[in-house]
């Protein structure tokens, strides 16, 4: 999971996850081979540099930022984050707050890929389906927020053989630290249809948090939208392996 993407949007795949209780677990469901033959593509390309352009929209309610960047993988870190629209001097307060903070954090994984789906189907439980669709549900269990709080929908396209959308939902309010308060939290990451035998890629997320601050009302909207996504090269071992 990509840190910075997710300070944005939260680390849907990193969390760690419990399975509800009296249900059909994911791997045991009749889909469970398309789920996992998604989640192995992913990994086995999890070690490719990607190239991508990313339109990026935030809103608090009083301010917006609005900027599309590019990333290279291959250009030296604080050079790899190219304003592509505006340009970098035309960008207001907001947008150039989100650049700095872009450039300053760096990935640990591959955003434009699932990430960990193999950790988060092994304890997901199914929940329904159609004759396109599968859905399946975990509860998201980690330290930083209480136990029961947020649960993880799996959607399987099954017609395609992939997972096309990843969305986090809260189920009730929740404090994440002591001076805030979280009533309302969804985030989804949406993927598309591989090409060939290649991966799905992500195609945008959606985020929405609503809550309290030192008394003060909060509510953060976020979008992105990714296009260009091209493989640029293979990720170095670090030294050692």
């Amino acid at each position: 999971m990509v840190r910075f993407f997710y300070r944005f949007t939260p680390a849907l795949c990193a969390l760690f996850l419990a399975a509800p209780a009296a249900a059909e677990p994911a791997l045991e469901h009749e889909t469970a081979p398309l789920l996992l033959a998604a989640a192995e593509k992913a990994k086995a390309n999890a070690g490719n540099l990607y190239a991508f352009t990313v339109e990026h929209w935030s809103s608090n309610g009083e301010d917006e930022a609005l900027v599309k960047l590019h990333y290279d993988p291959r250009l030296e870190e604080d050079a790899r984050w190219q304003v592509v629209s505006p340009t970098e001097d035309e960008l207001d307060k907001a947008a150039k707050k989100t650049l700095s903070k872009l450039r300053k954090t760096e990935m640990d994984s591959n955003p434009v890929l699932y990430d960990k789906l193999d950790e988060m189907i092994e304890v997901a439980e199914f929940l329904e389906e159609d004759e396109t669709q599968a859905v399946y549900v975990a509860q998201v269990d980690e330290e930083e927020f209480p136990k029961d709080a947020l649960e993880v929908y799996i959607t399987l396209d099954k017609p395609g053989a992939y997972v096309s959308k990843i969305e986090v939902r809260s189920k009730k309010a929740f404090k994440p630290m002591p001076i805030a308060k979280v009533e309302h939290l969804i985030e989804s990451r949406r993927f598309s249809a591989p090409e060939g035998d290649g991966p799905a890629f992500i195609a945008g997320t959606e985020g929405l948090v609503e809550g309290e601050a030192m008394f003060r009302h909060f509510e953060q909207h976020t979008r992105q939208t990714f296009s260009d996504i091209e493989k640029v090269g293979v990720a170095e071992e670090p030294t050692g392996q």
